[in-house]
């Protein structure tokens, strides 16, 4: 009986791109499941090491977008006739994951350095690699990497040479000539006829599988309580991103205060370099991890319900700082009766007119809702949720979440 194949990945081509031709190439159908970025986050717990893409065939998952690749080559007749053609394939391929490594780094540097580092690759390396290719395609003497055919080191390099300038590429004929045959295959033509439209590579921060580059590593620096850095904590922990959570005491705060960017936390550290913020860090963390929405209309929905939760904040502050103790005690008792139901029910109305499912973006967990989240612990003294049965809702959403149940149950207790 046949085997059955499903390739799951993100819907674009990049380290999947090679096996869809494979398949495409050996005449071979297969299940090409593709996801969305935003939704990496409900799938990557599905894939045997958290990465894509992932190859399943008759129910058993395999990892590694070149080994993949190379299986299904050979499983169809182009994955080299011999183990000394077998060498020659691993050959091109290795030198095509040093190229597609160099590319990832260039897309994804700091902006300050990208110029100073495009100048280095295409000036450089990428001309070492092509040199490289170009050398193997003369000592073979057939158009073709290795025999006198196809085979998936063609594809790779065909695949690859998408993502170089027109004008590097023409400086290798050989290459250029071997990138045309495999563009006229019949079958690699069809594919490529009816595939989808979609770029070679989207930066996709929230994973880096799809580069197979290292994450970034994270540093969350704040005080021992939740306060403005609690929110950030819970995209952490319903991302499942490991990340390093720096408490500060009111006995360390003063030595550590000049180490931060503008003296106040909390601060976000990407790969050592500092950000300030908290609404700002949340953002880019939940932009990261597939939480804030998808596209721009639900991006606007999930930014009215963080301008409703600063309000709400912005209250709580001027109550809280007040000195005047008579004063202090009339801001809290204007807060109670009735700015907090008023807020309140604005949030119940926004739930309301998403077809009162419990969230307040689409059919799952966003930003919003992990905003509205931490702000019930702080003011639940103050509301009844008995009174804002869809604002209850969508806390219980969050707070049923397995991953954000595990955190809440194993998180420093605080005060705040």
């Amino acid at each position: 009986m046949p085997s059955k194949y499903k390739l799951t990945y993100f819907d674009f081509k990049a380290r999947a791109e090679l096996t869809r031709l494979m398949f495409a190439l050996g005449g071979q159908e297969f299940e090409d499941y593709r996801f969305a970025r935003e939704d990496w986050p409900k799938e990557k717990p599905k894939t045997p090491f958290g990465w894509v893409p992932v190859l399943t065939v008759d129910g058993k998952s395999y990892c590694d977008s070149m080994a993949v690749a190379k299986y299904i080559a050979r499983e169809f007749g182009n994955g080299g006739k011999n183990s000394l053609q077998m060498l020659e394939i691993d050959q091109v391929t290795g030198i095509i994951v040093d190229t597609l490594d160099a590319l990832g780094k260039l897309l994804f540097a700091p902006e300050d350095q990208k110029e100073e580092l495009k100048k280095k690759t295409y000036g450089e390396t990428l001309p070492k690699y092509l040199q490289a290719l170009e050398k193997i395609l003369t000592n073979n003497g057939t158009g073709f990497f290795v025999g006198n055919s196809i085979t998936v080191a063609d594809v790779a390099v065909f695949d690859a040479a998408e993502k170089i300038d027109e004008s590097l590429l023409s400086k290798y004929p050989k290459v250029k000539a071997n990138i045309s045959k495999v563009a006229s295959n019949d079958r690699i033509k069809a594919y490529i006829a009816k595939r989808k439209n979609t770029p070679f590579l989207i930066p996709c921060s929230e994973n880096d599988s799809c580069v197979n580059r290292t994450m970034p590593t994270y540093k969350l620096r704040y005080f021992n309580a939740k306060g403005l850095g609690e929110v950030s904590r819970l995209l952490f922990a319903i991302a499942g991103q490991e990340y390093e959570d720096v408490r500060y005491t009111p006995e360390t705060w003063p030595t550590e205060k000049p180490n931060t960017p503008l003296g106040q936390v909390p601060v976000l550290e990407i790969d050592g370099k500092p950000y300030s913020q908290s609404t700002a860090i949340a953002r880019y963390l939940a932009r990261t991890f597939g939480y804030y929405g998808k596209g721009d209309l639900q991006a606007l929905e999930v930014d009215q319900v963080l301008g409703i939760v600063q309000d709400v904040i912005t209250t709580m502050i001027k109550a809280y700082y007040e000195k005047d103790e008579s004063r202090k005690a009339q801001f809290t008792k204007e807060n109670k009766e009735e700015k907090f139901p008023m807020y309140m029910g604005m949030f119940e109305k926004l739930l309301k007119n998403n077809n009162a499912n419990g969230y307040f973006v689409g059919d799952s967990i966003t930003l919003a809702d992990l905003y509205v989240f931490d702000l019930y612990e702080k003011v639940k003294s103050d509301v009844n949720l008995d009174d804002y049965p869809l604002v209850k809702k969508c806390i219980d959403h969050v707070g049923s979440n397995e991953k954000i149940k595990a955190w809440v149950e194993k998180r420093p207790v605080t005060e705040h």
